[in-house]
């Protein structure tokens, strides 16, 4: 019974923490004043806790700023002179780390070129030397890594930390992942899918840093998504939640030709543009054919934006967001039509919501999964602060 009541507070005191850091993370800066009204939580309890983040240096008072009656009040905001996060970005044709900052300032970062290398251990040992020198560069300085996040293409087991024959991603199904790199580096390891992290670096660092609901879509080699909703990232009883690229559409060459069916990565992303095509040569030949107005490939062009306008369309009405946010290699292609996309998706939706349709591109641009891996951990110290306050 003891040891019941002993989870209970702690379960309470975690939930009491993380609301403090939403809001702290929320406003920038915050009174403890303003915590009490916001949280509901007691003056004592607000003071107690705050005091306990600034001793593990999790945050950080800053400027005193003068209320209407000139009293001093001192802000809280996050202490970025502790903690690093150390992200991994494992992609089909490239792994990314990067060293940042508790809030997502980049501290040093670094790509190698994997194409045509299927072999898991042989891709982790393009990165070992650089993250086992970000680990020493971190005690060195004396700062603690409070987590390695990875973004890799899924889907995965959660619960194993093992992949589950990824498409497009030969050689990786079944590893293990998250167990291998927690051995390695001997520091807690957080792993989610790539496009996921990207929606996670827009919910804790970009345009969704006050919680709104948005939707992540990533256009490249795949198409994938994240949903965010309540400030969260949603995954599914079989965590195939936003796996968008999987939704079905209609297609048929013309008069009198019969009507097919197949799924929009494999239709609309680069592989799929390039089977369309037919062409001789690889992606950047496409669009040298496109910008030249070969018909064949215009055409190729056309359809592929009229995908992406039907996709919008449908997620606008399946998940009703504040807002979608594309990203992945191949929306700097599509960007100069987008004003066009985003008339034309406004003009299928329900008309009370048409004004409220937003569109808009990563924050991060290439970088997005990247930002995703570390914005994974941030968010597990939000969600759970006793993994960096302990349970005492």
């Amino acid at each position: 019974m003891a040891e019941s009541k002993v989870l209970y507070l702690q379960k309470v005191k975690n939930q009491n923490v993380s609301h403090i850091l939403h809001k702290i993370w929320e406003h920038e800066a915050i009174s403890r004043i303003e915590l009490v009204q916001m949280t509901h939580l007691t003056s004592g309890t607000i003071t107690n806790l705050t005091q306990e983040l600034i001793s593990h240096r999790l945050i950080k008072e800053s400027e005193s700023i003068s209320d209407s009656v000139g009293r001093k009040r001192v802000n809280l905001r996050f202490d970025n002179s502790y903690y690093y996060i150390i992200g991994i970005d494992i992609g089909r044709t490239s792994v990314s780390v990067v060293l940042s900052e508790l809030t997502g300032n980049i501290v040093d970062t670094v790509e190698y070129g994997t194409e045509g290398i299927t072999n898991p251990e042989e891709v982790l040992a393009l990165i070992e030397p650089y993250v086992h020198k970000l680990l020493g560069q971190a005690e060195s300085r004396k700062r603690k890594v409070i987590g390695i996040g990875v973004s890799i293409p899924g889907p995965m087991d959660q619960r194993t930390g093992k992949l589950i024959n990824p498409p497009g991603f030969p050689g990786w199904a079944g590893y293990p992942i998250r167990p291998t790199l927690e051995e390695r580096f001997k520091t807690k390891v957080f792993i989610e899918d790539d496009a996921r992290t990207s929606a996670l670096a827009e919910r804790w660092y970009g345009i969704g840093r006050d919680g709104r609901d948005l939707v992540f879509v990533t256009m490249g080699m795949g198409i994938g998504g994240g949903i965010v909703q309540n400030g969260r990232v949603l995954h599914g009883t079989n965590g195939l939640y936003g796996q968008i690229g999987q939704m079905s559409l209609m297609t048929h060459g013309g008069a009198g030709a019969a009507i097919s069916y197949d799924c929009w990565e494999n239709l609309g992303s680069i592989p799929g543009i390039l089977k369309r095509w037919s062409g001789n040569g690889d992606f950047r030949d496409f669009i040298v054919q496109v910008r030249a107005q070969e018909p064949h490939a215009v055409k190729v062009m056309e359809d592929t934006l009229r995908m992406l306008e039907a996709s919008l369309t449908s997620l606008i009405n399946l998940y009703d967001p504040d807002v979608i946010v594309l990203g992945g290699k191949l929306y700097p292609y599509l960007s100069p039509h987008m004003e066009a996309i985003v008339e034309n998706v406004r003009s299928r939706v329900f008309d009370f919501v048409q004004e409220r349709v937003i569109i808009e591109k990563a924050f991060y641009g290439q970088m997005q999964s990247l930002m995703g891996a570390v914005a994974l951990v941030f968010g597990h110290v939000q969600e759970n602060p006793l993994l960096v306050l302990g349970a005492d």
